[in-house]
């Protein structure tokens, strides 16, 4: 199975999901007429093969739901919802435990895929709440189990199979509606597992997924505009849409098994202590980051020279903020990179150094950078960017580099400083931004003793020692502590750039 069907049909699959109603107001008739409303907002048909109405509760009975996201369209029947009016101002909203829906689109290349989608639903509660203006739902549930199967791809059958199970949930969600609505939620969960298994398009190849992530929790606010345009991202933005969220989980781990052609069989494990994932998107600014705690990766393969290979870290981060509309005034815009704690086994180790020539040290890899940016363009105007053929599509003010580290083998690098670009003067930095002014400082310790070593194990010769040694007596200053070499280097107005005050010698 190609990655680019399953990321397709993964993600129908959470659109199916997520368009199950779960709206409600204060009676029932409300409830009804408020779920037709949102829908037809968000670009979803709702048809319903009959209403009644028995005393406090109004009856639906195959509820047809008709949604189009994007390149994929939804389309199902749930047998029968039911809305109760519980006599405190409450609604209880109870529908079938299973129903299916039916998912058609195409993919990055065009080509029709489908697949079909299975809820089932133990002891789901929903309770609403409040006001027609401001409306509050309480779910609970045992279990939600969410099924894809029946995948095709260009009018072939796949063999592949998805498997979604979320254990003990409960979940908070507040509407509030005027010219737009405007919604906050929490949620809560022991436990989530997937299974994916399938077979390779190309090959007689198969894989097998599967993983559990444990302690999951998350909160998501945002605006919602009526009669916005689901396909057009940057129309629903310029209407006000907007939205923000965080997800974290206390564990989990993966386990995948791949056999190729020839039975070539190759296993690979993960288990992680926790991370989070945070996102936020408005009409101006862009921003995601995500973190994982206690990684452990084993890779085997029967192909291998040795058992296993294994890595570990202790922290990775990657987090990103910037502004995604054309404007005529720089914005703020950070990146950050970090990977903290990063051993490997030692059979990697003794590709490269079997005599343990060199310091087993985790390494450290952090980039942080910070400044102004100004958008030439909208970055999620498809058309904009596909005209940009290739060129840049900002402008860069100032760039802050807060922190970037390189710790591994003995050896650790860092730098810092701030610079700023004059925008009106050519673009010399490979036709990206023109030259800088400002300071960075720089400092690194231990490279001498790394060469040294690099040397003995056949790696680096004497040209390549002597050459090091002359750059870094042209270039840096002997630091506070041996084997150290520290650098302020300083570019200037008309171009000059100084080492410790000196011209570059070069």
């Amino acid at each position: 199975m190609t990655p680019r069907i399953l990321m397709t049909t993964s993600f129908a699959a959470l659109t199916a999901f997520m368009a199950v109603p779960a709206f409600a107001d204060i009676t029932a008739d409300d409830v009804w007429n408020s779920w037709k409303e949102m829908g037809e907002s968000m670009g979803q048909t709702y048809t319903v093969g009959s209403e009644s109405r028995s005393g406090d509760t109004l009856k639906l009975t195959d509820l047809a739901l008709d949604v189009e996201n994007g390149n994929s369209t939804i389309k199902g029947t749930i047998p029968e919802v039911a809305f109760r009016e519980t006599g405190d101002g409450k609604v209880e909203i109870t529908m079938t435990e299973q129903y299916t829906f039916a998912l058609t689109g195409t993919d990055s290349d065009d080509d029709k895929v489908s697949s079909k989608v299975s809820v089932d639903q133990k002891a789901m509660s929903i309770i609403a709440s409040g006001t027609p203006a401001e409306i509050n739902y309480a779910i609970s549930a045992d279990q939600l189990a969410v099924k894809m199967f029946d995948f095709v791809a260009d009018g072939e059958a796949k063999e592949m199979a998805i498997d979604i199970d979320l254990s003990k949930l409960n979940a908070q969600y507040q509407f509030a509606t005027t010219d737009m609505t405007n919604f906050t939620s929490t949620f809560s969960a022991t436990s989530l597992g997937f299974k994916v298994a399938g077979k390779d398009d190309e090959s007689s190849g198969k894989f097998d997924m599967a993983g559990e992530m444990h302690g999951l929790a998350g909160a998501s606010a945002g605006v919602i505009p009526k009669d916005m345009d689901m396909k057009d991202m940057a129309a629903m933005l310029a209407q006000g849409y907007s939205g923000d969220g965080s997800f974290t989980y206390d564990g989990g781990n993966l386990a995948v098994t791949v056999v190729g052609d020839e039975n070539d069989t190759t296993n690979f494990t993960s288990s992680s202590k926790g991370g989070n994932l945070n996102f936020a998107i408005g009409k101006d600014q862009l921003g995601y980051g995500l973190v994982g705690k206690g990684v452990e990766v084993t890779i085997k393969n029967s192909s291998m020279p040795f058992p296993e290979v294994t890595a570990a870290y202790d922290e990775a981060a990657f987090k990103i903020a910037m502004p995604i509309t054309k404007s005529d005034e720089a914005k703020d815009f950070t990146f950050e990179s970090r990977v903290q704690g990063l051993t490997v086994s030692e059979a990697v180790w003794a590709l490269v150094d079997p005599t343990a020539t060199l310091p087993r040290d985790p390494a450290t890899m952090i980039v942080s950078l910070k400044g102004k940016v100004k958008p030439l363009l909208d970055l999620l105007d498809p058309v904009a960017m596909e005209a940009m053929e290739g060129d840049t599509p900002f402008q860069v003010e100032t760039m802050n580099i807060e922190t970037v580290q390189l710790s591994m083998v003995g050896a650790e690098f860092k730098g810092e400083g701030a610079l700023a670009f004059d925008n009106t003067k050519s673009p010399d930095l490979g036709g990206v931004a023109p030259m800088p002014t400002g300071k960075l400082n720089l400092s690194l310790s231990g490279a001498n003793a790394l060469m040294e070593k690099l040397k003995a194990l056949g790696i680096i010769g004497d040209e390549e020692t002597m050459m090091f040694g002359m750059f870094a007596g042209m270039l840096g200053k002997p630091g506070p502590t041996p084997d150290s070499l520290i650098s302020e280097v300083e570019f200037k107005e008309g171009g000059d750039v100084t080492f410790n005050g000196a011209p570059m010698p070069f």
